[in-house]
């Protein structure tokens, strides 16, 4: 499926990767580094979302301004994200243009300005980020919810920061913690639509090979030390009961469990035909929104069941959520059920795939995540192996309630307490 991605590392460890379709319109860049949340310290929380924002501000020689009008003025689209893990800068644009995107994204990833002037104002911009995720009830469930999973570790902690931890971030501590983890060696720059590999491996030499890395930099692991509580709740001036359930995943991304977890995903409440979505939405009507989602990391993960539920049969959402996790631990799932989970992943992967945007992620994504790339073709195999026992069997594993936490935002008024609601979920 992707039997043409090419791969070349350069002297300094930088990696650069290729995934031709020399028939597409367009072609996808983009740099990623593999450091987020996790690498943080309580002094430094929020330093890699920042640094994010703070590389479009300009350079010596590009403004903002020029940066997003090198790729969106020729009709492309660039952006960024901050994950616990890695960061990551990409553009996507025609293909006559790729190297122009390629010239930016390296120009920002080298000689961000990080100007004093810049760094205030975007301090500012960051805390009304702050003050607007906490304006809505849903993230402040998942972000509760992070936080009590992994108490008082740096993987549970947001992204985006604290306001201690914003005004202690000055323009010479956020320098020093960009030079200390953008490290060649840590880098993966990728390619990906109409590009040729030869050409794209030049064009990255003549930016970047002079790089040379740093100290080697590490996270703090989670183990089993690391503490867990069962319950947050906070109440708010809100209508509707916000309830996430999490449960800790006692094995890393590296697993090759990981595609039966997809597998349990996918048919307990990632689209509407999920048993989530059915049962307590159309069948009882006590949700708009109800889904489930997980994560895996180096070390760890976390699987979340997430909905806005009707305040006044909350309690009984919550008891029918208890009942499908029950349900799916304690019986194989079905032939035709099974059959329509492959065929829904296997599908939107593939679709995922025929684009420049998704062959960049994988790659990009895979190396970054796995130090290697993933063949597409193994997944399916193993999607296609994955028999109604194994997901049970990841069920039993992951539905622990030993590693269950609840979090919750509810009306002011709402007469259940913490204990109560912990009962409906036995």
């Amino acid at each position: 499926m992707l039997n043409n991605i090419r791969l070349t590392r350069l002297p300094n460890g930088l990696m650069v990767a290729t995934a031709p379709q020399p028939d597409a319109e367009s072609a996808g860049v983009g740099i990623w580094i593999r450091v987020g949340g996790r690498y943080e310290r309580p002094e430094t929380t929020g330093a890699s979302h920042f640094i994010e924002h703070l590389l479009f501000k300009g350079t010596p020689t590009r403004s903002a301004q020029a940066i997003s009008q090198a790729v969106e003025g020729r009709g492309g689209y660039l952006n960024a994200y901050t994950q616990e893990e890695c960061t990551c800068y990409y553009a996507r644009l025609p293909h006559e243009y790729q190297f122009e995107a390629f010239d930016v994204l390296a120009d920002m990833y080298l000689h961000a300005k990080l100007a004093p002037g810049d760094v205030d104002r975007e301090r500012a911009v960051i805390l009304e980020e702050l003050k607007m995720y906490r304006d809505q009830p849903q993230a402040v469930v998942q972000e509760q919810l992070a936080e009590a999973v992994w108490a008082g570790h740096p993987i549970g902690v947001p992204l985006v920061g604290n306001e201690t931890s914003l005004a202690g971030l000055t323009r010479d501590a956020l320098d020093a913690f960009r030079r200390s983890h953008y490290q060649p060696g840590r880098t993966i720059v990728v390619f990906a639509g109409r590009v040729d590999h030869d050409a794209c491996v030049a064009r990255v030499e003549k930016s970047l090979a002079k790089l040379r890395g740093g100290a080697a930099v590490r996270f703090r692991p989670v183990t089993a030390k690391t503490r867990q509580e069962k319950i947050r709740l906070v109440r708010r001036e809100i209508e509707q009961v916000h309830a996430a359930i999490g449960f800790r995943i006692p094995f890393s991304r590296h697993d090759r469990r990981r595609v039966a977890l997809r597998m349990l995903n996918t048919l307990l409440g990632e689209n509407m035909s999920s048993r989530l979505f059915q049962v307590v939405r159309e069948r009882h009507g006590l949700a708009y929104s109800i889904h489930s989602n997980y994560q895996l990391f180096d070390d760890t993960g976390l699987l979340v069941i997430g909905a806005g539920l009707d305040s006044a049969r909350a309690d009984h959402a919550t008891r029918l959520i208890a009942r499908e996790i029950a349900r799916v631990r304690e019986k194989a799932v079905g032939a035709a059920e099974l059959r329509r989970t492959k065929d829904y992943l296997l599908g939107s992967f593939r679709l995922g795939l025929e684009g420049t945007s998704g062959r960049l992620s994988w790659v990009g994504e895979s190396l970054a995540q796995y130090g290697r790339l993933l063949d597409p073709d193994e997944f399916i195999g193993l999607v296609r192996s994955t028999t109604a026992e194994d997901v049970r069997a990841i069920a039993e594993t992951v539905f622990d309630p030993q590693r269950m936490t609840l979090s919750l935002v509810v009306p002011q008024k709402h007469p259940i307490d913490e204990a109560a609601w912990l009962k409906t979920l036995r």
